[in-house]
């Protein structure tokens, strides 16, 4: 039998570190955000009270081990307590199953309460019928998982349960520990194999079962879906199991298994990389896609309604650069002072809304009409009062605005002015109101 020190899986405890990082990580982060604290506490509490009132319920209704209460499994539990070295005896219950093999160690109230084992009946009376199974694997595998403290450790751990794959992960390996300490300690491996054949082919097939036949069926099975329903279960693969205890148990097991690490990491790369890549891909050019799709329809419309070009012309790109000679350069070869773009702003707009002032006189010089009023009304100086550039509202009075023109809501520049409580702008206006 395999020293003791080897009964943990190899694994487990990588995978336990791990998680724990992960838990801390993802804490720390919800920690950032009050709404995601609460979220989780009430998660937390719920699914708390939840199984409190369901332990309550199984200690009411189910039958718990006693000196004389089926005190042959009682002694079984004891005795098994002992060789464990578990300093105290959980309590155990028996309840119906309706059919269902079944078992589990629990504590209640999660870190703090009581461990508990609750074993389904089917599976006790399997092993009074039956002269090659024992009862003695399930309660000790089951008692593992308190020595091992796993009950606590999955509530620490709950938050990396979050991230596929990796939570399921540390609970198979959890199982493969719980499978050994159980083959272990009950000395009696053949237990340990029948009881998850039971599992496998039901109470009245599982020793006609072909072990070698068995195990040689997980290696044909190797597709996608097949390697992912393993990796998100909580629990091995029957057959990994009862080829980890031969090898644990015997050293060599009866079939070898074929590894699917290449398989995995592929699967993994392709779940992680490449579907991640195909689908940022595929966002970003819907959204390139339906924005020039969009900015062609702004431009097919605004074109139709007013016939504006979409783009900057020569001489709205020279205003916008702060291109004085350009400017004059343009206006001099013909370039229209009161050309528009597609959101009717005039080029004495594009002035004022670049901080341009000086090239105000400029243009206007060369026939911009400072009076010029888009569909809603708006003109220049209106654009400068009400962005508070009291250097552009200068240049335009100067240049022959008019602050009483209104638009189509008939309100003034003075009348914004008025409405921003900016006296010097009032006063400004005021002084060229006739």
């Amino acid at each position: 039998m395999e020293n003791n020190k080897n009964l943990v899986h190899k694994h487990e405890e990588t995978l336990f570190i791990i998680c724990i990082i992960v838990s801390v990580l993802m804490a720390l982060y919800l920690l950032l955000s009050i709404i995601g604290v609460f979220i989780v506490l009430a998660i937390g509490l719920l699914s708390l009270f939840s199984h409190a009132l369901s332990m309550a319920h199984i200690q009411l209704n189910g039958v718990r081990l006693r000196e004389n209460q089926f005190p042959e499994l009682h002694n079984k539990v004891i005795t098994l307590c002992q060789k464990m070295n578990l300093d105290k005896i959980p309590e155990v219950y028996v309840i119906e199953s309706g059919g269902l093999l079944n078992a589990f160690a629990t504590k209640v109230l999660a870190l703090f309460g009581k461990n508990m084992v609750v074993l389904y009946s089917d599976f006790i009376d399997i092993a009074e019928e039956s002269e090659d199974f024992d009862i003695d694997y399930v309660i000790a595998h089951e008692l593992a998982h308190i020595k091992r403290n796993h009950i606590a450790k999955s509530i620490l751990l709950s938050l990396s349960m979050w991230v596929p794959f990796l939570g399921t992960s540390y609970s198979r390996m959890a199982e493969y520990t719980c499978d050994r300490m159980a083959a272990y300690y009950t000395e009696k491996p053949e237990n340990a194999i029948n009881g998850l054949l039971v599992l496998a082919a039901g109470r009245r097939l599982y020793n006609k079962v072909n072990i070698q036949e068995y195990l040689t069926q997980y290696n044909e099975k190797r597709g996608i879906f097949a390697i992912l329903a393993e990796l998100l279960s909580t629990h091995p693969p029957i057959p990994k199991r009862i080829h980890e205890i031969e090898r644990f148990t015997y050293g060599e097991p009866s079939v070898q298994l074929k590894s699917r690490t290449k398989r995995i990491v592929l699967l993994m790369f392709v779940i992680f990389v490449v579907i991640p890549t195909i689908f940022i891909g595929i966002g970003v050019g819907t959204a390139v896609v339906l924005s020039q799709f969009g900015s062609k329809l702004e431009q097919f419309f605004m074109e139709s309604d007013y016939g504006y070009s979409f783009e900057n012309t020569p001489l709205m790109q020279a205003v916008i650069d702060a291109d004085k000679a350009e400017v004059e350069d343009l206006l001099l070869s013909g370039e229209d002072p009161n050309e528009v773009n597609e959101y009717e702003e005039s080029v004495l707009m594009i002035a004022v809304a670049n901080n341009q002032d000086d090239l105000i006189p400029l243009l206007v010089e060369y026939g911009a009409d400072p009076n010029w009023q888009d569909s809603w009304g708006w003109t220049a100086l209106m654009n400068a009062v009400y962005n508070e550039d009291i250097n552009s509202t200068k240049r335009l009075l100067e240049a022959g605005a008019d602050p009483a023109i209104t638009d189509s809501e008939g309100i003034s520049a003075v009348d914004h002015a008025y409405d921003m409580g900016n006296d010097e702008m009032i006063t400004l206006l005021n002084s060229y109101t006739y």
